[in-house]
């Protein structure tokens, strides 16, 4: 069984990454924050505010794209992380 998870609680988002995986985010605008992360059983997709220190805590354990997009026909997620023209 897979998870794939949709959520906005920034507490709960930094608590699910501790399993071997990859995280991605990205900063929309002000403390804005949109990120997702992927491992063999789970995919968690946040997007939201984020307090100046929950978004250290994502910093120091995502790495930083310019695009998250999600594809749900395809059920696939992709990330930039090269500047769109």
């Amino acid at each position: 069984m897979r998870l794939f998870a949709k959520i906005s609680d920034p507490d709960l988002f930094l608590k699910m990454i501790y399993e071997a995986g990859t995280a991605f985010y990205s900063t929309i605008k002000g403390n804005e924050v949109e990120a997702i992360y992927f491992s063999s059983n789970r995919t968690i997709y946040f997007k939201d505010e984020m307090t100046p220190a929950q978004y250290q805590n994502l910093k120091a354990q995502a790495y930083p794209v310019e695009t998250i997009s999600i594809d749900n026909t395809c059920n696939q997620v992709e990330i930039s992380q090269l500047m769109e023209e």
